[in-house]
């Protein structure tokens, strides 16, 4: 009997990680006003689940873990870079602004989408982690930021045009109806 392995992968294209777009809202709800960040080197939208051991006696020792809450985070880091009146661009200075401060006013709403084609991106409110990293006298001004959810995250499709559009809900499949479905005994 054979043994069965995957197929070659000539037929694939691989994403690339700098295909990504991030804008955060300066306007209001009523009025938004979608502003990118600019001058990322490095950005993912990631998923982090909170496990739980729901292992019992019946386990004969085992761990069993099952995931209780999710959180997405915009994890990015860039190169600062300022306009011609030595000023940020705005998506950076909110950013920034939230990044220094507490309570809701640490808070953004932000967006993601993939710019190569591929269907994925994501809106939601996010509480804000900024860092301006020291460097040597040689080196150039950079930043990294963490943004976390608050609440879960809305699917959207890829923004079109110039960026100013609002965001298409996508709806999700979650691939089952119950847990049969999902292959659990």
């Amino acid at each position: 009997m054979a043994i069965a392995k995957a197929p070659s992968n000539a037929d694939l294209a691989p994403t690339l990680a700098r295909d990504w777009a991030l804008q955060v809202d300066i306007g209001t709800t009523a009025e938004p006003k979608w502003e990118f960040v600019r001058g990322l080197s490095k950005f993912a939208p990631t998923y982090k689940a909170k496990m739980q051991d729901d292992a019992d006696i019946d386990s004969e020792g085992y761990g069993s873990q099952i995931a209780t809450a999710m959180e997405m985070t915009f994890d990015g880091e860039g190169k600062q870079k300022v306009n011609s009146e030595y000023k940020l661009p705005a998506g950076n200075q909110a950013l920034s602004k939230a990044g220094r401060t507490m309570g809701l006013r640490n808070v953004v709403r932000a967006r993601c989408w993939r710019t190569d084609g591929y269907d994925e991106g994501y809106e939601a409110h996010f509480s804000v982690e900024w860092e301006e990293k020291a460097g040597s006298y040689d080196d150039l001004n950079e930043f990294s930021f963490t943004m976390m959810s608050r609440g879960k995250p809305q699917r959207i499709k890829p923004v079109e045009g110039d960026g100013t559009a609002a965001s298409v809900p996508v709806e999700e499949e979650t691939g089952f109806t119950n847990g049969a479905e999902a292959g659990t005994p």
